[in-house]
C-alpha cells in the first residue's frame, strides 16, 4: 500500500494564539511585579525569593507557552512527545530564566544582558521542545525565520527589562507586561511558521511517548500552580513580614519598662508585659477588660480623659500586692485603620520611695527617729484647727550638755534615743518632737490634754531615772513645762511661749520637775524679755559700772589685787543683781560687748592704780565661742597698755565643756601673750581634774559650798601653780 504522507499546517490556530498571548501576559505581569523587588533596597533574603519567584515564573511562562503554541499547530502528522525531551526544554526555561533574573539584580547587571539571556531561552526552550516532537517524519525549524524570531523575543525581553527598572508607575509595568507578552507571543507565532515536517515512515515513533492531552493538562496544572503561587506570594508574603513587624513591634513593646495598653471604646485591645506586670496578671487575662477597673482611685474616667491633654499620677491595683504608682499619658492614633487610645504608664514607685524618704529625712530626726522642728510646726497648727483641748509639753534634759561631753558624744547620742524611746513610753498616745539638742516636744489631744498634769508627772518620771551607756550609769534627768489650748493660748506661738515659760519655771524651781502654766509665769517671761531688750543699750547708756572685790595674801593679808565684778543700774529698777541678769545676757549673746566693756574698762582702771596689782576680769563662755578672744585681749593691753603679767582672767569649766580641743588651743594663745589664766568655781562639773592635768592653770577658786562640805586640805604642788 503506499505511504501517504500526514497533513501538517504551518500557522498558529487562532485560539492557540489567544492562549499564549493570555499566559504571556499573566506570567509577565508577575514576573514585572518581582522584577521592582530585585532594585527595592531590602535585605538580601527578600532579594533572593522575589528573584527565584520571577525566575520560576518566567519559566513556567516561557515553558507552557511553547506546549500552547505546539498544541495549536494543526498537524496530523505530530504522534506524541518524547518526555525526557520535554522535560529538558523545561529545565532549559528555568536555567535561563534563573540566568536572566541573576544578571538584571546583581551589582554591575543591565537590561541589555538579561534580555539576551531571557530572549535566546526562549528560542532554546522551543528548539528543545520541537526535538521532543515524535511523528512519522521528522520536525525541523527554519533558521532564518527562527533568527528573527528570536531577535524580536531579545528585543522585547531588554526592553521589558529597563522598562521595569526605570519607570515605576503603573504605566512602567504594564508597558513592561506587553512587551514580555509581546516578545514571547510573538517569537511562537513566528516559530510556528517556521516549523516543518519532512514525513519517513522509516521515522516511525517508538518507545515511551506523552499525548497531546496528557501535555496539555499537564501544562495547565504547571502554569495554574506557577500563578497561583506567585500572585499569593505577595500576600503571603506581606502577611508574614505584618506578623514579623508585629512580633518586632511586641518584641520591643515588652523590652520597655514602660506600659503600654491599647484600648478601644475603653477596652484592652492589647497590653505590654510591662504594663501587666504592674498589676500582676498576664496580658491575656487584661484584654477586653476596661482599664478604669485597674486604677485605684475617685473617679478614674476623669483620669484617663485628663491625660490626653497633661500626665496624670495614679495608682494601680495590684493583684495580692501593694499598688504601684504610675504616670499615665495618652493619645489617639489609627492602628489598622481604626482609631485606638494608646496609654504609657510611667513607673513611679522608685520616685514615690524617694520622696517618701526625703519627706521623712525632711521631718525627722535622724537620730531618735522623731519628727523634727519642720513636723511639729505643721502638726501643731493642725491640731489647733481642729479644735478641742491641746496640750503643749516642753521636755529639756537636764546637764546633759556636761554629760555629752564628758563621756563623749557617742554616750550622748544613746542618752538622746534612751529618752525619746522613754517619752513615747510615757505618753504613747502623743506625738512626740526633737526640736535639737537635747530639746524634745510633745503635742497631746483629748484625754492626754485633759490630764496634762499626769502626762507630765509620768514623762518626769520616766526620764529622771538612770542609763546605762557602755557599761556606765548615768544620771541625766528632765524638766517639764506644758501649757493647754485654749486656756493657756490661742494661737501656736503663744502656746508655746507659754509652754516654755513653764519649763523655765521647771529648772528654777530645782530641775527634774513637771510644771503647768500659771498666769504669773507670763508676767516672769515678760519681764525676762524686758531685761533682753534693756541689756541691748544698758552699755550705750552708761548703766553698767565695775564693782571691785580685793585680792589678799592668804598668808599675810596683804592686798595683791582685785577682781572686777558687773553691776547694772538701771533707770527704773534700779541696782540689778548679776544673777538676775548676766544668765538673760548669756542666754541672747548680750555677754560679749558686756564682756569686751568690762575687759577694757578694768585694764583701763587697772592703770590708774597708785599701787600696780592684779587685775581679775571673769570670762564667759559664750566669748569664747563669738569673735577672737585672744586677739581681742591682745588689742586692749595694748590700747590701755596695761601689762600682761597683771592681767588675770579667770574662766569656768563651761568654757572646755564646749569644745575641749578648741578651748585648750585658746587658753595657750592666752599664755603665749603673757596674762594668767584661773579656774572658777572648781570641783562643780564631772572632770575637773582632767582639765587641770590638761593645762597649766596659774590660779584655781574653788566655791564656798566646796570650802565647807570638805576639810581643808594642802593643795597639791601641781594645782597651785
Amino acid at each position: 500500500m503506499p505511504f501517504s504522507a500526514p497533513a501538517f499546517a504551518h500557522e498558529l490556530a487562532p485560539f492557540a494564539f489567544a492562549a499564549v498571548a493570555s499566559l504571556c501576559l499573566i506570567g509577565g505581569a508577575l514576573a514585572v511585579y518581582y522584577l521592582g523587588r530585585l532594585t527595592d533596597p531590602q535585605d538580601r533574603a527578600s532579594r533572593t525569593s522575589a528573584a527565584v519567584i520571577a525566575a520560576v515564573t518566567v519559566a513556567a511562562t516561557i515553558w507552557c507557552a511553547h506546549v500552547v503554541a505546539i498544541l495549536g499547530v494543526d498537524g496530523s502528522a505530530l504522534v506524541g512527545y518524547d518526555p525526557r525531551m520535554t522535560a529538558a526544554a523545561a529545565v532549559v526555561a528555568l536555567v535561563t530564566a534563573a540566568l536572566a533574573m541573576t544578571l538584571y539584580g546583581a551589582n554591575g547587571g543591565s537590561a541589555a544582558s538579561a534580555g539576551v539571556a531571557l530572549g535566546a531561552g526562549v528560542a532554546a526552550v522551543h528548539y528543545v521542545g520541537v526535538a521532543a516532537m515524535r511523528g512519522p517524519g521528522r520536525f525541523a525549524l527554519e533558521n532564518g525565520e527562527l533568527a528573527i524570531g528570536v531577535a524580536l523575543s531579545v528585543g522585547a525581553a531588554a526592553g521589558a527589562f529597563w522598562i521595569a527598572a526605570k519607570i515605576e508607575r503603573r504605566a512602567g509595568f504594564a508597558l513592561a507586561t506587553a512587551l514580555f507578552a509581546a516578545g514571547v507571543t510573538g517569537f511562537h507565532v513566528i516559530a510556528a511558521d517556521a516549523l516543518s515536517f519532512a514525513a519517513n515512515p522509516r521515522l516511525a515513533p517508538s518507545g515511551l511517548m506523552v499525548g497531546q492531552e496528557a501535555l496539555e493538562l499537564v501544562a495547565a496544572l504547571v502554569f495554574a500552580a506557577v500563578v497561583i503561587g506567585a500572585s499569593v506570594g505577595p500576600a503571603l508574603r506581606a502577611r508574614l513580614s505584618s506578623g514579623r513587624s508585629a512580633a518586632r513591634e511586641r518584641a520591643f513593646a515588652d523590652l520597655t519598662r514602660e506600659g503600654i495598653v491599647i484600648c478601644e471604646d475603653a477596652r484592652i485591645v492589647d497590653v505590654n508585659l510591662a504594663a501587666a506586670r504592674f498589676v500582676g496578671l498576664d496580658p491575656s487575662v487584661m484584654r477586653a477588660r476596661a482599664l478604669r477597673d485597674f486604677l485605684d482611685a475617685p473617679d478614674p474616667d476623669r483620669i484617663l480623659s485628663a491625660s490626653l491633654a497633661k500626665p496624670q499620677e495614679v495608682a494601680v491595683k495590684a493583684m495580692g500586692g501593694e499598688a504601684s504608682w504610675v504616670e499615665i499619658s495618652s493619645r489617639d492614633v489609627a492602628i489598622e485603620n481604626r482609631q485606638r487610645r494608646v496609654f504609657t504608664l510611667r513607673d513611679l514607685s522608685e520616685q514615690k520611695r524617694n520622696e517618701h524618704q526625703i519627706r521623712h529625712l525632711a521631718y525627722h530626726d535622724p537620730l531618735t527617729g522623731l519628727a523634727n522642728r519642720a513636723a511639729f510646726g505643721e502638726a501643731l497648727s493642725s491640731a489647733l484647727k481642729r479644735g478641742g483641748e491641746v496640750a503643749l509639753f516642753c521636755v529639756d534634759l537636764d546637764k546633759f550638755k556636761e554629760v555629752n561631753d564628758v563621756f563623749g558624744h557617742s554616750a550622748g547620742d544613746d542618752i538622746l534615743r534612751t529618752a525619746a524611746r522613754r517619752l513615747t513610753a510615757a505618753a504613747p498616745d502623743c506625738m512626740a518632737f526633737r526640736l535639737g539638742g537635747d530639746e524634745f516636744v510633745m503635742i497631746g489631744t483629748g484625754a492626754d490634754a485633759g490630764d496634762a498634769d499626769k502626762v507630765a508627772l509620768r514623762v518626769t518620771e520616766r526620764l529622771n531615772t538612770d542609763t546605762v551607756v557602755a557599761g556606765r550609769t548615768i544620771r541625766c534627768g528632765a524638766s517639764v513645762g506644758y501649757a493647754v489650748y485654749p486656756h493657756h493660748g490661742g494661737d501656736v506661738d503663744t502656746l508655746f511661749s507659754n509652754a516654755d515659760a513653764a519649763l523655765y519655771r521647771a529648772k528654777a524651781d530645782g530641775r527634774g520637775l513637771a510644771r503647768g502654766f500659771e498666769p504669773e509665769m507670763d508676767l516672769a517671761l515678760r519681764e525676762r524679755r524686758a531685761l533682753q531688750q534693756d541689756l541691748t543699750t544698758a552699755i550705750t547708756r552708761g548703766e553698767m559700772f565695775l564693782h571691785w572685790m580685793p585680792q589678799a595674801n592668804a598668808k599675810t593679808g596683804e592686798i595683791v589685787g582685785f577682781e572686777a565684778l558687773i553691776r547694772w543700774k538701771h533707770p527704773t529698777r534700779g541696782v540689778v543683781p548679776p544673777v538676775q541678769f548676766v544668765p538673760v545676757a548669756e542666754e541672747t549673746a548680750a555677754i560679749v560687748p558686756i564682756g569686751e566693756w568690762v575687759l577694757r574698762t578694768a585694764c583701763r582702771e587697772g592703770m590708774k592704780w597708785a599701787k600696780p596689782g592684779k587685775v581679775a576680769v571673769n570670762l564667759s563662755p559664750v566669748q569664747f565661742q563669738h569673735g577672737d578672744i585672744v586677739e581681742l585681749v591682745h588689742s586692749i593691753l595694748i590700747e590701755t597698755g596695761l601689762p600682761a603679767a597683771r592681767l588675770e582672767l579667770e574662766i569656768t569649766e563651761g568654757v572646755l565643756l564646749d569644745n575641749l580641743t578648741g578651748a585648750l588651743n585658746t587658753l595657750r594663745r592666752l599664755k603665749a601673750l603673757g596674762v594668767q589664766i584661773a579656774m572658777d568655781d572648781f570641783g562643780t562639773g564631772y572632770s575637773s581634774l582632767s582639765y587641770l592635768q590638761a593645762f597649766p592653770f596659774d590660779r584655781i577658786k574653788t566655791p564656798r559650798s566646796s570650802a565647807r562640805s570638805r576639810p581643808a586640805r594642802r593643795p597639791r604642788p601641781s594645782c597651785a601653780r
